[in-house]
């Protein structure tokens, strides 16, 4: 979110897109906290769902050069907000799964130019800790979801989404050593919001600490704004290929 209000001109696409998304973000932040606050759990998972696709449309319309990685993960993560609307159902919940594992996985391919760069003994090193502690909290949130879960494939999706959340932790962290740009630390602050979210959503749910809900609400709207702002940032990502020529 921070990110939102970037003073380097050549970074952003115009003052104007930003200062726009930048207000929408607060507006939908607003209205997620007010209605977790007020309403049922159906009504607030129906409130995200349409904030995601404000955003998406945002995104949409302003953007001319459309990415298909990065559409495909618009479209995925729409998809997983489908899911999320019937979640109690067998179904629900390894749609949901399933569109969370595959909007990740696109985000990552689309990073992935990035990370055939920059290695070193020291940032293996640094991976390897960040793999260890993530598939740490993977296991721990796995031991608590299992006795909610209703079937063997709902483990393996879960499983699949975490381990495919690890692969875009890794990716932001690499493109952001490699490049080490303003739109890169926006990438992995995204990521880190992704990460918090879904801690946050699957305590609240499996373990019934139902203020972590503000938590899952606000990081999602946040990452969503700060992925539609990467998304948006042309000249960020024309600055990017040509400094990727010159890694090569």
């Amino acid at each position: 979110f921070i990110a939102l209000n970037l003073k380097y001109a050549q970074l952003r696409p115009s003052p104007q897109r930003v200062v726009k998304l930048e207000w929408l973000t607060v507006i939908l932040l607003i209205v997620n906290f007010f209605a977790t606050y007020s309403f049922e759990l159906e009504t607030f998972r129906l409130t995200r769902m349409i904030s995601l696709a404000v955003l998406v449309l945002y995104f949409l319309f302003h953007k001319r050069v459309k990415g298909l990685l990065l559409v495909m993960a618009f479209a995925f993560f729409m998809s997983r907000e489908v899911g999320y609307q019937f979640f109690e159902s067998l179904w629900g919940t390894e749609w949901y799964m399933a569109s969370a594992m595959l909007g990740y996985l696109f985000l990552f391919l689309d990073r992935l130019p990035f990370i055939k760069y920059g290695f070193s003994i020291w940032i293996i090193v640094l991976a390897l800790i960040l793999i260890a502690a993530t598939l740490t909290i993977l296991v721990t949130l796995g031991e608590l979801a299992r006795p909610n879960l209703n079937s063997h494939a709902e483990l393996i999706f879960f499983y699949g989404y975490g381990i495919a959340l690890i692969f875009l932790i890794l990716a932001a962290f690499y493109y952001n050593h490699v490049l080490n740009s303003t739109r890169s630390l926006l990438y992995t602050f995204m990521v880190f919001g992704f990460m918090m979210s879904d801690i946050a959503a699957c305590l609240a749910y499996y373990n019934k600490v139902t203020s972590l809900y503000y938590v899952d609400r606000g990081f999602f709207i946040l990452s969503m704004a700060m992925l539609t702002h990467f998304g948006l940032n042309l000249h960020g990502a024309k600055r990017e290929r040509k400094d990727l020529k010159m890694l090569r």
